[in-house]
């Protein structure tokens, strides 16, 4: 995954938590919809931090890479 791909997810994850956090802090605990959105808030959450462990390839790398491969198996086959 790109970092600016990846850096953008994770803002619009964090507003989007940021806005149902809000939401939550307005419901009474203990209420259903209090369960769904602390379950949704949770899962925001844990997609934030899968995305941060996600590994930055630089494009230019990742470009590189496969042309790379076949240059190599070019030179095997020759």
């Amino acid at each position: 995954m790109f970092a600016i791909e990846r850096d953008t997810r994770i803002a619009a994850h964090r507003t989007v938590l940021h806005e149902r956090s809000e939401t939550l802090a307005n419901v009474p605990a203990g209420s259903r919809s209090y369960a769904r959105l602390l379950k949704e808030c949770e899962a925001i959450s844990d997609e934030i931090e899968r995305l941060k462990g996600c590994t930055n390839i630089p494009r230019s790398v990742a470009m590189a890479a496969p042309v790379l491969l076949a240059v190599l198996v070019l030179a095997l086959i020759s």
